[in-house]
C-alpha cells in the first residue's frame, strides 16, 4: 500500500511500501494520437506544436517557453472514460476533424515513465477521408490557444524524429513506431 505524502488539485506524490517515490496526475491516464492522411504518392502527418514552458532544456538550447513543440493530439482520460472516446474528443476538439472508432487503424499502450503511474494510451488515425468542420477551439486554456496544427510530409516527420530539426515529445516517437510496424508493416 502506498503513503500519501502531498496532494493539491494536479498531482498527489506517493511513497510506495519499498520507498520508492512516484508521482499521479489528477487524471492519471493519457491519450497520443498520430494522425495521418494517404494520397497517390505518400502519407503526411498532422503535427500538433504546442509549449512546453517549463522544459530545462529551453536554457540550455535557448529557446523561449512559447516555443511549439511537435507532438500527437493529447489528452488526458477522465474518470470511467474510454481511450477511444477521449481520441474521438480530443482530435474534435484539436483539430476539429470529425472521427469514429473506424478511423482507429492501431492502438497499444505505452508507460510514460516509471516515476508517474500513467499509461499512455496511442492511436494512430486514418484522416484521409474525415470531414474537417472548422477552425480548432481547443479547450479555452492558454497553452490550447498558442497551439497550433501544421501538415508534414512523411520525409519531414522522419526527419523531425531524428532530431534534425526540434525536439520533440516522445509520445510522437513511439506512435511512429506503432505507425510503421501495424500501417506500413515494414
Amino acid at each position: 500500500m502506498s503513503k500519501l505524502l502531498y496532494k493539491n488539485k494536479w498531482i498527489n506524490l506517493y511513497e510506495s511500501d519499498r520507498g520508492f517515490i512516484f508521482a499521479e496526475r489528477r487524471t492519471i491516464n493519457s491519450t497520443a494520437t498520430l494522425l495521418y492522411a494517404k494520397d497517390e504518392k505518400d502519407y503526411k502527418f498532422l503535427l500538433r506544436y504546442q509549449p512546453l514552458p517549463e522544459l530545462k532544456l529551453n536554457k540550455q538550447l535557448h529557446l523561449k517557453w512559447t516555443t511549439l513543440y511537435p507532438c500527437c493530439v493529447t489528452g488526458s482520460l477522465e474518470s470511467n472514460e474510454k481511450p477511444y472516446e477521449n481520441v474521438i474528443k480530443e482530435v474534435l476538439e484539436e483539430t476539429n476533424y470529425i472521427i469514429t472508432k473506424q478511423n482507429i487503424k492501431a492502438k497499444n499502450i505505452n508507460i510514460a515513465t516509471t516515476q508517474m503511474n500513467e499509461a499512455v494510451f496511442t492511436f494512430i488515425v486514418d484522416i484521409t477521408h474525415a470531414k474537417h468542420i472548422r477552425k480548432p477551439q481547443g479547450d479555452g486554456s492558454f497553452f490550447e490557444n498558442i497551439s497550433q496544427n501544421h501538415w508534414v510530409s512523411h520525409k519531414k516527420l522522419k526527419r523531425i524524429l531524428n532530431g534534425c530539426d526540434d525536439i520533440y515529445l516522445s509520445s510522437l516517437a513511439s506512435a511512429y513506431i506503432l505507425f510503421r510496424t501495424m500501417i506500413l508493416k515494414k
